[in-house]
């Protein structure tokens, strides 16, 4: 397989050199971070009236002193398609002054 020479790509590499299939669907978390609470439900909610079908959890986040809403998206990972939902994601979150903090995923288990 290959895969781009960009900081995503790499994750996928090693992802699919750890024996992970990446023809299949998995849970992608991506991870945004707020200062402030009512800025990460806001961006919750508008992502949920766009008919963004995940689940969302929000928690406060110690390191940043803020708030990091994760978003787990069911998708194959592929890299076009995970840099699809980032840029769409860092462009809601801007408009609620929240910064995207990248995404991962579980390692299946078995």
């Amino acid at each position: 397989m290959d895969f781009p020479k960009t900081d995503d790509g790499e994750i996928l590499r090693e992802m699919h050199q750890a024996g992970i299939n990446l023809s299949a669907t998995h849970n992608i978390d991506f991870f945004i971070n707020f200062g402030k609470k009512k800025d990460a439900e806001k961006m919750q909610a508008e992502v949920e009236s766009n008919g963004t079908e995940g689940r969302f959890a929000l928690d406060e986040n110690e390191t940043h002193d803020g708030w990091v809403l994760c978003c787990t998206i069911a998708m194959i990972p592929r890299h076009d398609d995970i840099i699809e939902v980032e840029r769409a994601f860092d462009k809601v979150a801007a408009t609620h002054q929240g910064e995207s903090d990248g995404w991962g995923m579980l390692q299946p288990e078995g």
